[in-house]
C-alpha cells in the first residue's frame, strides 16, 4: 500500500512591519522556500503562509514620528514586503497581517482558554516598570537600553541580551536609559497580566515537548542544549503578556486599557494567516480535495506544523509558543528549524539597530 500523502503547514518568522527587509530576512525566506518546494516535489500537500507582525510600540512611535496612523504605516510597509516576496519568487500561498479580524479573534480566544481553565494560567499582578517622564508613557522593553545584568554587555534591550542570550526583566538592566528621549526612566506601578510559565504542569510539558516535539522529531542539538539551560531547575519566569495604553495592539478582553504584548499575538498570526488561507478558498484552489475547514485542518494530528526562525527568537518559539498552544487546547508544532545570523561589520543585522543591508 502506498504511503499516505504528507500534509504540511509551514511558516517563516513574521517580519516586523516597521521597515523594508534586509538580506537576513531574505535568507530565511529562501531557506524555507527551498524546503517547501522540495516537499511539494515529493508529493506533499504544503500550505506555506506568512504575515506581517504589525503591532507594538515601535510601530506606534514610528508612525507618530512620520505624522501618519499606524494603519497607514503597516499598509505601506506591507506593500513593500509583498513586492519583495514576489521579486525573490518566494512561494507563499497566502500572506496576511496580525492587524486583522482573524488574529484578533484567535488571540482573544486563546487568551480566554488560558484564563478560564482550571487552574487558570493567567494571573494579575501589580508590578513596577519603567516610565519615561519626558515622553509620558510606560516604556516597552525594546525602548529601554542598558547593560545586561548577566554578562555586562552594553547597549542591550530591556527583554533579552543579544550577546549572551539571557532573558530578564527590564528593571534588571544596569544603568537604564530611555531609547526614546535618553531620559533616566522612573519606576512606577501598574497592574499586568501574566501567563504562568512557571506552573509545574507547564514546566513538565515543556520538558517533554522540547525533548521530543513530535514522534521522530527533535530540536537541533545546539537549540536543545540552549533550551535545557533555560529550563534548568524548572524555575521559569512567568511571562508578562499585557501592556498599558497607549499601545498599538489587540485589546485584552475584560481588561480596560490593556493590550496584548506583541509577542502574545505575533505567533498566533501564523494561525490567522492559515485561517485566511482556508476561509478565502485558497487552500481548496491549490488542492481541490482539501474540503476541511480551518478548524478541522489545524486540529488534525496528521497535519505537520513547521516554523523556520532565527536564533534570536528561540525562547519564544520553544517555550512560550508551544505552551500557549497546548494549554489553550490546541495542537503544538511538529518542529522548529533555527538558523543563525548574517552579520554586518561584526554585528547582527537588525532593522531596529540600523545594521541591515
Amino acid at each position: 500500500m502506498p504511503a499516505a500523502r504528507r500534509t504540511l503547514f509551514v511558516t517563516t518568522a513574521l517580519p516586523y512591519a516597521n521597515g523594508p527587509f534586509h538580506i537576513g530576512h531574505i535568507m530565511e525566506y529562501i531557506q524555507a522556500d527551498v524546503w517547501v518546494r522540495f516537499q511539494r516535489m515529493r508529493g506533499a500537500e504544503v500550505h506555506f503562509v506568512c504575515a506581517d507582525d504589525a503591532h507594538g510600540a515601535p510601530i506606534m512611535l514610528k508612525a507618530e514620528g512620520e505624522g501618519i496612523t499606524p494603519e497607514q504605516l503597516i499598509e505601506r510597509v506591507g506593500a513593500s514586503h509583498r513586492e519583495d516576496w514576489a521579486r525573490y519568487l518566494i512561494s507563499f500561498d497566502t500572506t496576511h497581517s496580525t492587524h486583522s479580524p482573524e488574529n484578533t479573534e484567535l488571540a482573544q480566544s486563546i487568551y480566554r482558554a488560558l484564563r478560564d481553565r482550571t487552574p487558570s494560567l493567567i494571573e494579575s499582578r501589580t508590578i513596577e516598570q519603567f516610565y519615561d517622564p519626558v515622553k509620558g508613557m510606560f516604556l516597552p522593553d525594546r525602548y529601554i537600553k542598558g547593560e545586561c545584568p548577566k554578562c555586562g554587555a552594553k547597549d542591550q534591550y530591556g527583554d533579552a541580551c543579544e550577546n549572551c542570550g539571557s532573558t530578564y526583566a527590564p528593571t534588571d538592566l544596569r544603568n537604564p536609559t530611555s531609547a526614546i528621549t535618553g531620559a533616566t526612566p522612573e519606576l512606577r506601578s501598574s497592574e499586568h497580566l501574566f501567563f504562568r510559565l512557571s506552573a509545574p504542569e507547564v514546566v513538565a510539558f515543556l520538558r517533554r515537548w522540547t525533548a521530543t516535539p513530535a514522534e521522530g522529531q527533535s530540536l537541533q542539538p545546539e537549540v536543545y542544549n540552549k533550551v535545557r539551560e533555560w529550563l534548568g531547575d524548572g524555575k521559569l519566569s512567568d511571562w508578562d503578556i499585557s501592556r498599558d495604553a497607549p499601545y498599538f495592539g489587540i485589546p485584552v478582553p475584560d481588561a480596560k486599557g490593556k493590550y496584548f504584548y506583541v509577542w502574545l499575538d505575533a505567533p498566533i498570526g501564523y494561525l490567522a494567516a492559515l485561517r485566511k488561507h482556508f476561509d478565502s478558498g485558497a487552500a481548496r484552489r491549490a488542492y481541490p480535495h482539501e474540503t476541511r475547514s480551518f478548524d478541522e485542518f489545524v486540529a488534525d494530528p496528521a497535519v505537520e506544523q513547521y516554523h523556520f526562525i532565527g536564533k534570536d527568537i528561540v525562547y519564544f518559539h520553544t517555550l512560550f509558543w508551544p505552551a500557549t498552544l497546548h494549554f489553550s487546547g490546541r495542537k503544538t508544532p511538529t518542529n522548529v528549524f533555527v538558523h543563525g545570523f548574517i552579520t554586518a561589520s561584526g554585528e547582527k543585522m537588525s532593522k531596529s539597530r540600523g545594521t541591515g543591508v
